[in-house]
């Protein structure tokens, strides 16, 4: 079996229950029902209506359904009905806010994973909106496994590059590595003459995980996760300014301070978390969060894994939704575009179980579940994060009052949420460094 996406995720279903004459999978940015997708780190996302509305080909949903659904500031759970088309899919996913059961049944368990004694190979990439999910699959299956034979392959490619035929030259603006234009499909069928008849092995399966490092042109292979990286930056947010940026630096802070950020939900002429379309970027949009910078690093390194990290913040509320964008600002001036984190503080400890916050207590919430990315950085450049809260119209608006966010509406924002983010706060940032 093989193919992408929604067809990805069919075969790790499957094998939950495998036939002996399956041989092989190969899921391509496979989709983690309740994971990944409809909701990312418990954050609904955009398609949540759109694609079951496709599925039981309904009409288009109307083209400004997102906008105004923002201006209006209807719940969420109304958003099927203000296009004027209820969809009993959308529902039913609301009805499991929280990484539960209805989820879980979905895909193998761990004693599923173990059993499994077919080789697989899975691909996605840096920017494929799935990328979370697909190595969500990979973690649990070695994790559970005792005689792993899975092979996984990313590189710079989006939701169609991780399982399409030959890359495109450029994405997003970013012009594509020449030895990364390759063929995530025809990979595919080395893989099914590798397995079913017995020919070399695809050229770039030399080890179990398989990335494309961004800017140096080159495939590195590793036997491991862990092993991608052979370093870790940790990084403090300090409030000591520089310009309107802020200091991201290695030294932990001797006192702990804060940094302060109101955010109105009520306010709909502005937006927060605003989403760039583009991996190139010539400015960096903060859209109203606050921005952190390194010093420019004096020697070239490789970011090679998922960024984590700990954020230490007291709101007035009970909750909120949390996006750290992630830059390479190149000597240039330029910025890279590297990846993004988006999740809910009420889940960051736990995804099954919903943990509200204290109104005005200090809150360690923790940093997981992010995409992958390696890409070579060189000397002078700096480490640039947006540190926001999610208010836009494509993803669902959390005002914090604690119930149901699905149901919150614009009347429930009351007061603007007031953050605290506190000075102990940190991201950890994996890389390969050339140690002499």
């Amino acid at each position: 079996m093989f193919g992408g996406s929604y067809v990805g995720f069919v075969q790790w279903s499957t094998i939950r229950k495998p036939h002996p004459a399956l041989t092989t999978i190969v899921p391509q940015v496979a989709v983690m029902p309740g994971f990944d997708a409809p909701m990312e780190n418990n954050v609904p996302q955009s398609f949540a209506l759109s694609w079951p509305n496709n599925i039981l080909n309904y009409k288009p949903l109307p083209r400004d359904l997102n906008q105004t659904w923002y201006d209006k500031g209807s719940s969420y759970r109304s958003l099927d009905s203000l296009a004027g088309q209820p969809n009993r899919i959308f529902q039913k996913w609301l009805q499991h806010p929280d990484y539960d059961g209805y989820w879980q049944s979905l895909v193998p368990s761990p004693a599923e994973y173990a059993n499994l004694r077919i080789p697989i190979l899975c691909t996605t990439g840096y920017f494929d909106g799935a990328q979370i999910g697909a190595l969500e699959y990979a973690k649990q299956y070695y994790k559970n496994n005792p005689n792993p034979n899975l092979y996984f392959v990313i590189g710079p490619y989006d939701h169609w590059g991780g399982q399409g035929g030959r890359a495109a030259d450029t994405l997003m603006r970013y012009p594509i590595d020449s030895v990364a234009k390759i063929s995530m499909r025809g990979l595919a069928f080395e893989w099914f003459d590798y397995v079913l008849k017995g020919t070399a092995k695809p050229e770039v399966l030399k080890d179990k995980f398989n990335y494309e490092v961004m800017d140096a042109n080159e495939w590195r292979h590793a036997p491991s996760l862990a092993a991608m990286s052979n370093d870790t930056l940790t990084l403090y947010l300090s409030d000591a300014r520089n310009g309107d940026q802020y200091s991201l630096t290695t030294l932990q802070p001797k006192t702990n301070n804060s940094l302060k950020q109101v955010v109105d939900f009520k306010d709909r002429t502005s937006q927060n978390n605003y989403y760039t379309p583009f991996i190139i970027n010539d400015s960096l949009d903060a859209s109203n969060g606050l921005v952190f910078a390194t010093e420019p690093f004096a020697e070239p390194f490789a970011l090679s894994g998922c960024f984590s990290g700990m954020v230490n913040a007291s709101i007035n509320k009970r909750d909120m939704d949390i996006s750290i964008a992630f830059y390479e600002q190149r000597p240039n001036g330029q910025y890279f575009y590297l990846t993004r984190y988006l999740g809910r503080a009420s889940y960051a400890k736990d995804n099954t179980k919903r943990n509200l916050l204290t109104p005005d207590r200090q809150e360690r919430i923790p940093i997981r579940d992010t995409r992958m990315v390696c890409k070579a950085i060189s000397k002078g450049s700096r480490l640039v994060i947006i540190l926001n809260i999610n208010k836009h119209p494509f993803e669902e608006i959390n005002y914090g009052t604690g119930k149901n966010v699905h149901d919150e509406t614009i009347a429930d924002s009351g007061a603007p949420l007031q953050i605290k983010w506190f000075t102990d706060s940190f991201v950890r940032v994996p890389v390969w460094k050339n140690h002499q």
